[in-house]
């Protein structure tokens, strides 16, 4: 059997190309002789969101925030890499939303518990109806452009790493549907940071299952951007501290009384 990807012979019975570590889908390229498992082959078209129009849009976002969150292999493996960004991104943005709304409502209301001056500039800030009103309106549009931005990074990432198989609205998709972790702010206190953690996977496992790549360029891929940011810190912090010295060295005497 033949790569689709680098078009080098695989091993057989190969999940992934030992080469270029693109994924091989078991029921499309089965080799002769071998019996793939049902459960094992994806079966695109089967994601409840872009099929909503026959299932209701209530039932398909809680089916879809159901599965995204506790089956994301068979989900995104069930999610057709081309086209429906677009429902991807709406249903981030509804996610994404709510999500942080109720995040806004628990600090609110447990400031006082939460080591939150009861009345600091928080606190001010979302007791006042003009400034709730206004975030309500800005909110989703700030959501869709966080989705927009950290997909871009996340596909420049994964395309270094040669592991983009699909487009940038492939890897839009994988973003937009890890917001479902986003509903653990439901939970205060402790919610955002287990949501944090675990969308971090779903995105992992997006990115590879949609991209037909191998978990560790998934992986990687996310990882990159903040290595990248580290570093640029790291340089920045290094090429200020050795300016302030050489200014000091050159201009401190003139300062001395």
């Amino acid at each position: 059997m033949i790569c689709r990807s680098c078009y080098r012979e695989l091993p057989p019975g190969a999940a992934y190309c030992p080469r270029c570590g693109a994924r091989r889908p078991p029921a499309l390229e089965a080799l002769p002789g071998e019996t793939v498992p049902a459960a094992a082959a994806p079966i695109p078209g089967t994601n409840p969101w872009e099929q909503r129009a026959g299932r209701g849009r209530i039932a398909a976002f809680a089916e879809t925030l159901q599965e995204s969150l506790f089956r994301p292999t068979a989900f995104f493996r069930g999610t057709t890499p081309a086209g429906g960004a677009g429902a991807a991104l709406w249903y981030a943005v509804i996610v994404g939303t709510l999500s942080l709304a109720v995040a806004v409502l628990w600090q609110q209301a447990l400031g006082g518990r939460l080591s939150v001056e009861p009345r600091g500039p928080f606190q001010r800030f979302f007791g006042s109806r003009i400034a709730l009103a206004g975030l309500s309106v800005f909110l989703p549009f700030g959501v869709a452009l966080g989705n927009i931005v950290w997909a871009a990074v996340l596909h420049v990432s994964l395309a270094v790493l040669g592991g983009a198989r699909g487009t940038y609205g492939t890897t839009l998709k994988a973003v937009c549907y890890s917001s479902s972790a986003t509903a653990f702010n439901v939970f205060p206190v402790c919610g955002a940071a287990v949501g944090a953690v675990w969308q971090m996977v779903v995105q992992v496992i997006g990115l590879r299952e949609l991209h037909r790549t191998s978990s560790a360029r998934a992986f990687w891929a996310w990882l990159l951007p903040f290595l990248a940011a580290a570093c640029v810190g790291v340089a920045v912090a290094v090429a200020t501290a050795v300016g302030l010295m050489r200014f000091w060295q050159e201009f401190g005497g003139k300062f001395e009384v």
